[in-house]
């Protein structure tokens, strides 16, 4: 088995390998004078498993181009299986066609994967009831479950918090922390005062607009935060750094709030399969 970095993924893949005590492939990546994607591994991929890791944020075009020519490659190289990580998979939230004729992210992605990997692994993905993985794709899809990880981080640093899930996605995610944790409706942007330090939990932090807009109906000493995915574009961490006490995120995405690490969760699946 040889596991392969990315560029946005380098450090956790090289965790990944450590862990499973497997060769690390520093794969290189660099754009031509004229703005061409090039990829070379350093290791001979015949026969092998070939593991190749990378989060699709930022620059999540260029980074899926980075997967298929890898993917490629190493096919190409005699690689007898290749298994795609996504610690996060982006274009995954334009899962239907909302307006005439435009394109569905979300399966002209999974398309793509069909044809170049064997198997994907992702974690926490942003998929609907109406979009399982089996109408997706026709390679196995594992979505890996980040629940256990949290509740442990939440136990030994945030344990005299109340526990709140920022919308129905994350009050699922919150309550793997807390069984009594509570639901704050987004949507419905609701005004409500805890006596308590309060930790708000969400699975995706982009913009941060939507949890910008509601913070100030949340009245609390202190508010933390906790996301699994943090993207934070543009200065929203910034925003939100100046209304909270802390914000926590996993290494899914890097980035300064990263506390949480994947690499076990991830390596161990990679066991089993």
């Amino acid at each position: 088995m040889i596991i392969a970095g990315l560029s946005n993924s380098k450090e956790l893949a090289e965790k990944i390998a450590r862990k499973l005590n497997v060769d690390y492939d520093d794969l290189h990546l660099r754009d031509s004078a004229d703005g061409e994607l090039h990829v070379k591994f350093s290791n001979e991929l015949k026969n092998q498993k070939v593991i190749l890791v990378q989060s699709l944020y930022p620059y999540p075009n260029h980074s899926l181009f980075e997967v298929l020519y890898a993917a490629s490659s190493a096919r190409n190289l005699g690689a007898k299986e290749i298994i795609y990580v996504a610690p996060y998979m982006a274009f995954f939230r334009e899962d239907i066609r909302k307006e005439k004729f435009e394109c569905i992210q979300q399966s002209t992605v999974c398309d793509l994967l069909n044809r170049n990997v064997d198997k994907v692994i992702s974690i926490e993905s942003h998929l609907h009831q109406h979009n399982l993985p089996g109408k997706l794709f026709s390679i196995p899809f594992y979505n890996l479950k980040c629940g256990e990880l949290l509740r442990k981080y939440v136990k030994e640093n945030f344990s005299n918090c109340k526990i709140i899930g920022f919308g129905e996605r994350a009050w699922k995610l919150a309550k793997h922390s807390d069984s009594s944790a509570a639901l704050y409706n987004k949507n419905k942007k609701e005004r409500i005062e805890y006596s308590d330090e309060i930790l708000l939990v969400d699975d995706i932090i982009s913009t941060g607009e939507s949890m910008l807009n509601n913070l100030e109906n949340l009245k609390s000493d202190k508010i933390n935060i906790l996301a699994v995915h943090g993207l934070f574009n543009e200065d929203s961490y910034e925003k939100l750094k100046a209304k909270a006490n802390k914000i926590v995120s996993s290494n899914t995405v890097v980035h300064e709030t990263n506390k949480i690490d994947v690499s076990n969760l991830i390596a161990g699946k990679l066991m089993e399969i």
